[in-house]
């Protein structure tokens, strides 16, 4: 297990960072992540998303590996209260970009942030084991 995954964006200033998996993982599954989203004018931390389930975000990007070759539409993910979601589509030409939705909370009045985050497909494989050891 890795105690933290940055994605970087291979198009712009953009990261995608998930740490502090809480509990561990080990024995239990993870429940809360901390999340954080930086591109050129903005940084926003977000901490304890719930997911309820990890193995659906492992999975989500498994699937995306197993599709390195490109898609039709999109594919989404998103977290048990909507507070991170992913969105990503592709190209015909191996480009992949994830926009990544951060808010603050539940409300309204909550901040609420958006970047897209460009990876190239080959790099899905490799992106998809990282995520995994994150969680398990």
């Amino acid at each position: 297990m890795i105690s933290e995954l940055t994605i970087k964006s291979s198009g712009s200033a953009g990261k995608l960072r998930l740490s502090e998996a809480r509990p561990s993982g080990r024995v239990h599954p993870v429940e809360y992540i901390n999340v954080s989203l930086q591109d050129r004018d903005i940084a926003a931390p977000s901490p304890r998303i719930y997911l309820f389930e990890p193995y659906d975000l492992v999975a989500f990007f498994e699937e995306l590996a197993s599709a390195w070759k490109g898609w039709i539409g999109k594919k989404e993910w998103s977290s048990v209260q909507g507070d991170f979601s992913l969105s990503c589509t592709s190209d015909n030409l191996g480009h992949v970009a994830m926009r990544v939705n951060l808010k603050s909370g539940l409300y309204e009045d909550d901040w609420s942030v958006q970047a897209i985050i460009h990876i190239d497909s080959g790099q899905l494989a490799e992106l998809a084991v990282k995520v995994r050891a994150f969680f398990l």
